[in-house]
């Protein structure tokens, strides 16, 4: 631990954290560790079948009867890693690197997101601070699919306030989020009966980064690069064995690799495509190497992967009304092999009902047009912004008066579990803030050291406000 990490005690909860393996899905220990928590302090606590915690503590002094306030945080992380690490994300900690204000990972993502708003909200329980009765709300399964925020039962929260603590950047006050829904398609691989030389091309070098948040910036979709490689190999005779791109819904898929029996022209198709290329954000990099032999797809599948990847849109769909604030779009998530199928799947984000059911019919069409399965998975709700919010006036006021400056507030094109918190509790009021976070979903993700003090102090002032 460097102690030199301020507020010590934010950081001293969070290197605890980043101690405990808690991929999306794998969070039993991480929820262990706050039972533990909650029981050495003997606060009240419930513990839900989706592992989703709420942790209570009564009010300080003077505050004893004031409204309960509720602090909000996601126990999961996306773990992404660097193409060279051998890190474990089921067993290794998160080995940490001080860059100046920087407080990086060694070739993985960090995991501040949403880390961080654990270790201030049980830095908080774990002090002596004036603030009203709280309730720690943290949940599960918040980088995949809301179910655990999905799943909260609709009469254990008390309070009427809710903090959350999962933006990730200083001064921007969120008050309202998108909605969206995840499709799946597959299709049953089926390969020709016979053996040919496979060789691997791998792809790499593009930026990723969240699939929300980040969408606007044009950086690269991996998997439509490959398309364009896979196209230019079928129409010189080459053959299909193998593919692999993405990782998770919400990140933008920045690596992938083909096996494939390639033309004699390999080569030239690999050089125009890094020509075409050149300007993607990032250092696209395209690997040949011999591998094995193996049996091809059949030509109809092959084909069939080619057109829904080239036909499946990525990026912005909509912007709001003609301006630079995306309203709807598309994350090509990821494809690869899953027990004898081949498996696509696609993250969608709206901030309208309407604009999401368009963009679910027309990935439907897509589908069904190259003979995929397909099926609408999990679906979260939009947190859609209330103009009487006392809540979020008192905030702007108080952080006015703090800082010199206006809070930014925004709605942002991204999921936030306030939208699945409010289909259950639709009377609590709500705000989104935090520390500034760069690079989330990615190895590159980064938590600015003097913005975690500066939320921290301005979340312990709006507690103590009556």
């Amino acid at each position: 631990m460097d102690y030199k990490l301020e507020p010590k005690e934010v950081f001293r909860f969070f290197r605890e954290i980043s101690d405990i393996p808690r991929c999306s899905g794998n969070e039993k220990a991480i929820a262990d560790y706050l039972v533990a928590f909650a029981e050495e302090r003997d606060l009240d606590y419930y513990r839900d079948a989706k592992d989703n915690l709420i942790l209570r503590k009564e009010g300080s002094f003077a505050y004893e009867n004031e409204d309960p306030i509720i602090l909000q945080g996601h126990m999961d992380m996306v773990c992404e890693k660097d193409e060279n690490s051998c890190h474990n994300f089921e067993e290794d900690p998160i080995q940490w690197e001080v860059q100046g204000d920087l407080l990086t990972a060694k070739g993985t993502t960090l995991g501040a997101d949403d880390g961080i708003a654990v270790a201030m909200a049980l830095a908080i329980l774990d002090g002596d601070y004036e603030h009203p009765p709280l309730e720690v709300l943290i949940t599960t399964n918040e980088e995949t699919d809301m179910s655990g925020a999905l799943s909260l039962e609709a009469d254990r929260l008390q309070g009427r306030h809710l903090i959350n603590i999962d933006s990730e950047e200083e001064g921007i006050l969120t008050v309202g989020s998108a909605g969206g829904a995840t499709i799946f398609a597959t299709k049953e691989i089926e390969r020709e009966d016979r053996e040919i030389e496979v060789s691997k091309v791998e792809f790499s070098g593009l930026l990723g980064g969240h699939s929300g948040m980040e969408i606007h910036r044009n950086r690269g979709n991996i998997m439509k690069i490959m398309a364009k490689f896979l196209e230019k190999v079928l129409e010189n005779g080459g053959q299909l064995c193998e593919i692999h791109a993405g990782t998770v819904d919400n990140a933008i898929p920045k690596n992938g690799y083909m096996l494939l029996h390639l033309p004699a022209n390999s080569e030239e198709i690999k050089d125009s495509l890094l020509k075409e290329f050149q300007e993607v954000e990032g250092s696209l990099g395209i690997v040949i190497e011999k591998s094995h032999r193996g049996a091809p797809f059949s030509k109809e599948l092959s084909q069939s992967i080619l057109g829904i990847l080239k036909e499946t849109p990525t990026g912005v769909h909509s912007f709001v009304n003609d301006s630079d604030l995306v309203e709807s779009s598309n994350n090509l998530a990821l494809i690869h092999e899953k027990e004898g199928m081949i498996y696509l799947e696609n993250s969608l984000r709206s901030a309208k009902d309407g604009k999401l059911v368009e963009m679910e019919k027309q990935m439907e069409s897509i589908a069904k047009k190259y003979n995929f399965c397909v099926e609408i998975g999990s679906k979260y709700p939009a947190w859609e912004y209330v103009e009487d919010s006392k809540l979020r006036k008192k905030a702007e006021r108080l952080y006015k008066e703090m800082t010199g400056r206006e809070f930014d507030t925004v709605v942002v094109h991204a999921g936030l579990e306030c939208g699945a918190i409010a289909s259950k509790y639709p009377k609590i009021d709500m705000i989104s803030i935090g520390p500034n976070i760069t690079g989330a979903h990615t190895p590159k993700e980064d938590l600015s050291i003097s913005s975690t003090k500066r939320v921290f102090d301005f979340i312990l002032a709006l507690l103590k406000e009556k």
